[in-house]
């Protein structure tokens, strides 16, 4: 019965979601409304580029690039210092509002998410509207991208998570099909800021984007909150998630991809899939 009410939370949520939708994304584009399989084909071969591109980043990164990768991880170790602190506060004030407040990660930054995400592309696709459309792919894309970037993470890291005891610097490295070693990063808080931020950034209104930055950061906090992740891992999967959604959205802008400094893009053919080394 809890199962069943959840997922009707989520789709009454995604259904009034749908109303300032329509509002915002206007397609300025509209009247074209190009074939919808040649759509598809076209969308398929962007979510595979993007792949590919996150993939290359690192090979591109500049001093710049680099700066953040170290705050990030800088900011990652401070936050150990007050891991403990937080989870005994959180502990503290469990209570039924707060538990009503904090149970957003129940349908938010998980498979929901990705329904989401599929729900906007199919409304954009069905409605000819290349705006939401295409919002709908970059949550597609941020929702994957950055769920398998946290993935990664979290093998190589192999952090025990506060629930199972310890103290908050037990980690045991490449126990993939462990979960309690899969602490450092929150997936939960990943893939909601990466889809955030990726919808945040998708339309130019602050009332949009003070929803999604906001509800991607309750999320976080109720991660806390259930005391399945410690504050640093909520911080990291901020991080990773807002960067994996801002890199998604603005991929088309981009340089493409380098790797030791030769242009690689994937090509498609006829029942063929490849890449193209471009030596200039």
């Amino acid at each position: 019965m809890m199962i069943k009410s959840k997922r009707i939370q989520a789709w009454v949520w995604f259904f009034l979601f749908l109303i300032p939708l329509t509002t915002f994304a206007q397609d300025s584009n509209a009247a074209q409304k190009p074939d919808s399989t040649s759509l598809f084909v076209q969308d398929a071969k962007h979510f595979v580029e993007v792949g590919f591109g996150l993939l290359a980043a690192p090979f591109m990164f500049d001093e710049q690039d680099w700066a953040r990768v170290g705050l990030a991880a800088g900011g990652t170790a401070m936050m150990f210092a007050m891991d403990k602190h937080i989870k005994d506060f959180s502990l503290r004030n469990q209570t039924k509002l707060n538990d009503a407040i904090f149970d957003i990660d129940s349908y938010q930054g998980n498979h929901y998410s990705l329904f989401l995400a599929w729900g906007i592309y199919g409304y954009g696709a069905l409605a000819g509207n290349n705006k939401i459309r295409r919002m709908g792919l970059h949550a597609t894309e941020a929702f994957v991208y950055s769920g398998a970037i946290s993935g990664i993470f979290k093998i190589f890291i192999g952090r025990r998570r506060p629930y199972a005891g310890g103290g908050h610097l037990y980690f045991r490295p490449f126990r993939p099909f462990d979960d309690t070693y899969q602490s450092l990063p929150s997936g939960h808080t990943t893939v909601s800021f990466a889809v955030s931020t990726a919808l945040a950034k998708s339309i130019d209104n602050v009332y949009w984007k003070v929803f999604w930055y906001g509800t991607a950061g309750l999320v976080g906090a109720s991660r806390i909150y259930h005391n399945k992740h410690w504050l640093s891992d909520v911080f990291l999967g901020a991080v990773i998630g807002y960067y994996t959604g801002d890199y998604v959205v603005g991929f088309d802008k981009k340089e493409k991809p380098r790797i030791f400094g030769k242009r690689i893009q994937p090509w498609f053919g006829m029942n063929v899939v490849g890449l193209n080394v471009y030596l200039d």
